[in-house]
């Protein structure tokens, strides 16, 4: 039996909305295709549960994109103007390799090969 106009089945009742309406917009089109009415049901909602998921994610990964500004960047944004990343020290590694944007394991290479001045480092972080 397909479900129009706010009829919804009853293991729906309990849903959101939104996701009763998707839910039964699937299983009146699985039921369409000549689908068992409880298996119509059951897929129905959880397509429309894998349908929000991957909008809620999509819209996740636009709120918390990172975006590159390099150029803004600069050793004074840290509360300091000139200075040393201490190399020997876990906190002090974790806490620059945050700021920069990196791994630490790439802000260590970047020490080892451009010595662990701030600038020196944001410099080279930045080609």
């Amino acid at each position: 039996m397909p479900w129009y106009n706010g009829d919804f089945p009853p293991s729906y009742k309990n849903q959101p909305d939104h996701l009763k309406e998707k839910a039964v917009e699937i299983a009146n089109a699985l039921l369409s295709e000549g689908v068992e009415e409880g298996i119509a049901i059951a897929t129905g909602l959880k397509r429309a549960r894998e349908f929000y998921k991957e909008i809620d994610a999509d819209k996740s990964m636009d709120r918390h994109g990172i975006e590159s500004d390099w150029e803004g960047v600069e050793p004074g944004d840290f509360a300091t103007s000139s200075g040393k990343i201490n190399p020997d020290s876990p906190d002090d590694l974790s806490q620059w390799a945050e700021k920069f944007q990196v791994s630490v394991d790439e802000l260590k290479a970047a020490i080892l090969m451009q010595g662990n001045s701030i600038e020196a480092v944001k410099n080279f972080l930045q080609k």
